[in-house]
């Protein structure tokens, strides 16, 4: 972990130590749907497994709440055994998630960055053991702006093309303007800073961009919209 001056909170990638101790993971997920997680007219019935990959998973408080929740409204009343695959950057989050996993046969985690080219590999090489293509449910949680400060805008269009070659539904959650000053502001006490901030184009209205950019360039319908969380961000759901 790469905390500046003993600021957990001045991070370079997201990664930090106590995140669930202030963003709540049982409140994120009062706020999701029950009915969308199945494309009933484009899948025939099945009982292969729900294969979900969860990118940016931290300490995995929140992947395995996801489990218990699909497993609940997905995988029970149609038989189907749901897996996860929970991937962050940080090792040491990504071990914390191993020592405190409470359904090692359904969720395993792996150190992994989702923008490295081997990364990717291992995760194709995941589905191509269990016969796959896509997941079900590629979900991604306040992630979209660490990408996009440590990648510039091509990044971040790399990073969404990379979810939704992996997805049949993608659940992403992006940060809001205000939340990239927050980080840079954070940094820059901290004695650091993003480089690449300055140069980023999609800026105020960055949720629209990433909007437009699903919809119009990797043509993704938007089939649920959460309200906000009390971050005041928007859990959106493209098919």
């Amino acid at each position: 972990m790469d905390y500046r001056n003993n600021d957990p909170g001045a991070v370079q990638y997201g990664n930090f130590v106590n995140y669930y101790k202030f963003n709540n993971a049982g409140q994120r997920l009062k706020l999701l749907p029950r009915d969308v997680w199945n494309d009933v007219e484009n899948t025939p019935s099945t009982t292969e497994p729900y294969l979900v990959l969860d990118v940016g998973c931290n300490a995995g408080n929140l992947t395995q709440l996801l489990y218990t929740f699909l497993n609940d409204c997905v995988g029970i009343p149609n038989g189907r055994d749901i897996q996860i695959l929970g991937v962050d950057i940080d090792a040491e989050l990504v071990k914390r998630a191993k020592d405190s996993n409470e359904f090692p046969s359904n969720v395993s985690y792996d150190n992994l960055d989702i923008m490295d080219a081997n990364a990717l590999n291992r995760i194709k090489e995941y589905l191509f053991k269990r016969n796959r293509k896509r997941f079900d449910v590629v979900s991604s949680f306040s992630i979209t702006m660490w990408i996009h400060l440590n990648h510039e805008d091509e990044g971040l269009r790399q990073f969404l093309t990379k979810l939704c070659d992996l997805a049949k539904l993608l659940v992403i959650e992006p940060q809001p303007w205000k939340c990239y000053q927050t980080a840079v502001r954070r940094m820059k006490r901290a004695g650091d800073e993003f480089p690449l901030f300055v140069t980023l184009e999609w800026r105020s209205n960055v949720e629209e961009c990433i909007q437009n950019f699903l919809e119009i360039e990797l043509v993704r319908k938007k089939i649920f919209e959460c309200a906000p969380t009390r971050w005041q961000r928007r859990i959106c759901f493209y098919r």
